[in-house]
């Protein structure tokens, strides 16, 4: 465990910043002044940076849009988001033209159809679910018949819950768990603590594992991802990190700031 004073003792030599967004680089709307200064230093100096995130509602082009106003330049390339990581798995199993329903937003709707696949509600041999704050009773419907008639499910993200302005609302996991359990159908779970997202952005940055850091504000996902990834993983307190939690594996260092990070 590397000392928070200071001491370099234990850093790897980074080449390489792998982050998760909201509580690291901004929280909602308001951007982290030492994380985007640290980011655009990282820039300067020539160490690649990619992003990841479980929200499945938005495109690497709207995240990459809202990194632009808050001043850290990315191109979508480098943004992995739960919706295209699900695309890539499904590309390597069904082949194009599967019937897949899908349960979320347009960008998961959208990332699903360019990987090939026919979007339909009839006799679908996939189900999709992320977060879909239009949610209907006829949509669980028509996975859960399907799901008992065979096919597969698949949750881009397992977060019950999702922070707002005034509270918490049902995250894309509640609804993927209550189908599930309906159907009594395990399913294919891929964003953090999974370690896909993790193994996406690494190639494409292209960097040594050993030497590439995963930044993030929660244990429970974040840190635990890096770690099943083999990547060395700081928790910064700048969202809603908590430190200590049974059963995890505990990040290498906690830091609370991204200034803190030796390059």
């Amino acid at each position: 465990m590397v000392e928070r004073n200071g001491n370099l003792l234990g850093w790897p030599a980074v080449k390489g910043i792998i982050s998760d967004l909201d509580g690291v680089v901004y929280r909602g709307e308001v951007g982290i002044r030492d994380a985007i200064q640290a980011f655009n230093n990282w820039e300067r100096t020539g160490i690649p940076y990619a992003f990841v995130t479980n929200n499945s509602t938005r495109s690497p082009e709207d995240v990459a849009e809202k990194l632009r106003f808050f001043g850290v330049t990315v191109t979508p390339e480098r943004i992995v988001t739960s919706s295209l990581v699900a695309a890539q798995m499904m590309k390597e199993r069904w082949p194009p033209r599967t019937p897949v329903f899908v349960i979320g937003a347009p960008a998961l709707y959208n990332a699903i159809a360019a990987a090939g696949f026919e979007i339909t509600d009839r006799s679908p041999e996939v189900i999709v679910m992320g977060l879909d704050r239009n949610i209907s009773h006829r949509k669980l419907c028509v996975a859960v018949d399907a799901l008992l008639a065979g096919a597969t499910l698949i949750g881009t993200n397992p977060d019950l819950l999702l922070p707002t302005a005034n509270g918490f609302e049902l995250g894309a996991g509640a609804m993927l768990t209550a189908v599930s359990a309906a159907t009594r159908v395990r399913p294919i779970v891929l964003g953090k603590p999974e370690p896909h997202m993790i193994e996406t952005a690494l190639q494409r940055l292209g960097t040594p594992r050993e030497s590439t850091l995963m930044i993030g504000d929660q244990v429970a996902t974040d840190i635990q991802a890096g770690k099943r990834a083999g990547l060395y993983s700081v928790l910064v307190t700048t969202g809603v990190a908590e430190p200590e939690e049974p059963g995890l594996s505990p990040p290498d260092i906690v830091i609370e700031s991204l200034s803190e990070i030796p390059t």
